[in-house]
Parts: C-alpha cells; sequence; structure tokens
C-alpha cells in the first residue's frame, strides 16, 4: 500500500514538472532561432555592404535560385557556395545534388518539417523574404499596395511594396519607412495546422518571372500570422510553431516576436518599406 502510495505522488510530481520541462525547452529553442534569424539579418547586411545591394529574392528567367544560395558566404558556408554555379537553375548540374545538403542556419529548432514536399530527397527553409503587403493601404479610402499581377492567379501576385522581387534587388536607401518598421524576414515553419500543410520546397530554389507566377523563397503578407491559408502559394501565411506567433527580422537586422493576434493593419504596415503608414509594432 505505502508503495502505491510513492508510485502515486512520483506521477503527480512527473505530470507537473513535464510543462515547465516542455516551457523551458521551447524557450530554448525560440532564443536559438531568435538568433540563427539575427544572423540572417547581419548576413544580409553584409552582403549589401559588399555588393551595394541585397540580393534578389530571385532571378527572372533561366539563373532562378534562392536567395538563400548568395548569402552563403556571409554565414560562414562559403566551401558549399563554391560548389554552386549561380548562372544556372537550381535544378541544373552542379545545383541540382546541392538541394539534398541541410543547412543548419535555415531551420527553426521548434519546426519540424525539413523535407520538401514535393520531393522528401530534398531540404527545404524555415526562413523567407517578405515580399510586402497585398491589398487596401490601412488608413487610406480606397488605395491599395502595388502589386505585379500574374498571369496564373492561383499562385497570387507578386507585392512590390516589400524588401524583396523577381529579378530586382533592394537598397537600403529604398526603405523609406526605415528598417526599424519594415519587415525583411519571416518565419514559415509550422508543421500542420487544421489538417494543412504549408507548400515547402527545397531550399536553393527560387521562382520564375512573374507571367509563371510563383516565388518559392518569398512570400507576400496577405493573411494573418499562423493563418491556414495555403491555396495560394505566393500568399502562404508566415508562422511557427513558437506558440501564439513568430518571429521576424526587421530591416535593421533586429529580431521581433509577432503575436498572431497583432492588429492585421499594423501588420500589413510593418510589411511595406515606403508606404509611409502610421501603423508600427511599436505603437
Amino acid at each position: 500500500m505505502e508503495l502505491l502510495v510513492v508510485i502515486a505522488i512520483i506521477g503527480v510530481l512527473i505530470a507537473l514538472l513535464l510543462p515547465a520541462v516542455q516551457q523551458a525547452r521551447e524557450a530554448a529553442r525560440r532564443s536559438s532561432c531568435t538568433n540563427q534569424m539575427k544572423q540572417l539579418g547581419l548576413a544580409l547586411h553584409n552582403y549589401h555592404d559588399t555588393f551595394g545591394a541585397f540580393p534578389y529574392g530571385c532571378r527572372s528567367g533561366s539563373s532562378f535560385v534562392s536567395w538563400h544560395v548568395p548569402i552563403l558566404p556571409f554565414i560562414e558556408q562559403q566551401n558549399l557556395y563554391e560548389q554552386f554555379d549561380t548562372t544556372k537553375s537550381y535544378g541544373s548540374s552542379p545545383n541540382a545534388a546541392l538541394r539534398e545538403v541541410k543547412v543548419d542556419a535555415y531551420f527553426c529548432p521548434s519546426g519540424t518539417e525539413e523535407r520538401a514536399d514535393d520531393n522528401t530527397d530534398f531540404y527545404t527553409a524555415h526562413y523567407y523574404g517578405v515580399m510586402g503587403p497585398t491589398g487596401d493601404i490601412p488608413g487610406t479610402a480606397s488605395s491599395t499596395y502595388p502589386e505585379q499581377a500574374s498571369e496564373n492567379p492561383s499562385f497570387g501576385g507578386f507585392s512590390k511594396a516589400g524588401m524583396w522581387f523577381i529579378g530586382e534587388v533592394r537598397r537600403l536607401r529604398d526603405v523609406v519607412d526605415g528598417t526599424s518598421n519594415t519587415l525583411f524576414l519571416g518565419e514559415m515553419s509550422w508543421s500542420d495546422r487544421n489538417g494543412k500543410q504549408t507548400k515547402y520546397r527545397e531550399w536553393t530554389r527560387g521562382g520564375r518571372d512573374t507571367s509563371d507566377g510563383w516565388m518559392i523563397p518569398c512570400k507576400n503578407v496577405a493573411f494573418p500570422i499562423n493563418s491556414d491559408q495555403v491555396s495560394i502559394f505566393n500568399d502562404m501565411s508566415f508562422g511557427s510553431n513558437h506558440p501564439g506567433g513568430c518571429l521576424f527580422t526587421l530591416g535593421d537586422a533586429s529580431v521581433r516576436f509577432v503575436p498572431e493576434t497583432v492588429d492585421f493593419d499594423t501588420y500589413l504596415s510593418t510589411a511595406s518599406m515606403n508606404g509611409g503608414e502610421v501603423f508600427s509594432l511599436n505603437n
């Protein structure tokens, strides 16, 4: 009888301690994710210092590799970068084989999906460029954010209001709203929400030109954080397995956790680099 009581007490203690252990582990994972996104922000700034602009979200035409590739030397992956031929497509030799290489710096520790869902031989990434907001500009009666339409509506359009675009580069001088007020990178590391999964593709893959219609390494801000909208490829929502929201790198390389309950007008406004909106995450 006394043994059963001891066992019962131990069971209760374990039940009490387990949530605290899980919370501590998640706090550590979120801290690690924050640091990685900070390092990516700094890498992009170092790239800008070297070349006078941020990298392409992806190049149009035949050499469509993701921005994840040209910043490799700035995250201590020079040896991997030297194996790429950046004048060729992600699917051409020698680039094709490099899709099977995992770059840890591109993965949130809380994320569980590591492989491309259209080919599990290839690794994906969890950090994406914020292409910009779509829809109506907050605080205006009828104005909308500039957007490049796609000939294939099922992919969605391409916002031209943010820090990434196909076949164009952005410079710090373009960020009129201020780098500390503009979203640069965001997490898309959630695994499954309401039975829906994100459409992960290989980390080296860019996109095609605007007539073909899709962008892999950058996404529009068109839906709330952690929305389960996955049917429109360019509008897949940013989100994570961190409870309650996800992390973003701002244009000044600082990192903020943005809750999924953030005012949507504020979210749209901070995804814009030059809209002059009055909304800010600091409000």
